[in-house]
């Protein structure tokens, strides 16, 4: 059996002074409950104005699993997520998408996908939707009360996505042979149990 993958997990930030102290440990906590795999946490902080880069530079005093990599002047979350991308050093890589916390089942979703090592990149967008009925009513006849056990619709706009890519395939599709290689995309849609 081979050595599981180390992990990279990219956040980025800006003007985050006040939230990217909680994100970070909360992120760190995450990956010890989940790995015991080498891990790290690399913080692209996209033009900060404001503290941000103090705060980091504390929180890397502490962690040194912390890297940090920092953007001279604002250029937005994608071109932080492809910065994080590139300075990670983990054969796994998982890029929030965005200045929000990451969603610890978007990441234990992300985890057993890439237990398939066929698998390129996968997405995991948690858009919280209303449950279809029939699946409702499938619930309700099976004894459950499933009918009054879900959350209220989400408010429009809501999601937090976190991208998981594996290393070694982008250097492969990257390569010399890439353009003999073929992408193939599936979406799953699910119903989590979430505990109060």
């Amino acid at each position: 059996m081979s050595t599981p993958a180390k992990m990279s997990v990219v956040l980025p930030v800006r003007d985050g002074e006040s939230r990217i102290r909680e994100r970070v440990e909360f992120v760190l906590a995450a990956l010890a409950e989940l790995t015991h795999d080498p891990s790290e946490v690399v913080v692209v902080d996209d033009g900060s104005r404001d503290a941000t880069s103090e705060v980091l530079a504390e929180l890397q005093s502490h962690y040194p699993q912390l890297r940090v990599v920092r953007h001279s002047r604002p250029r937005g979350m994608e071109a932080a997520g492809q910065t994080g991308l590139e300075r990670a050093t983990g054969e796994l890589v998982f890029i929030q998408e965005s200045d929000t916390m990451v969603r610890i089942e978007d990441l234990r979703r992300l985890l057993k996908v890439s237990e398939d090592h066929s698998v390129v990149a996968a997405r995991a967008e948690s858009k919280p939707q209303p449950i279809a009925p029939a699946l409702l009513r499938r619930l309700r006849a099976w004894g459950t009360s499933a009918d009054l056990q879900f959350d209220a619709p989400p408010v429009e706009g809501t999601s937090a996505c976190l991208q998981m890519v594996r290393r070694p395939h982008l250097q492969r599709l990257a390569g010399p042979a890439g353009e003999q290689l073929r992408l193939q995309g599936e979406v799953l849609r699910s119903t989590s149990l979430e505990t109060m």
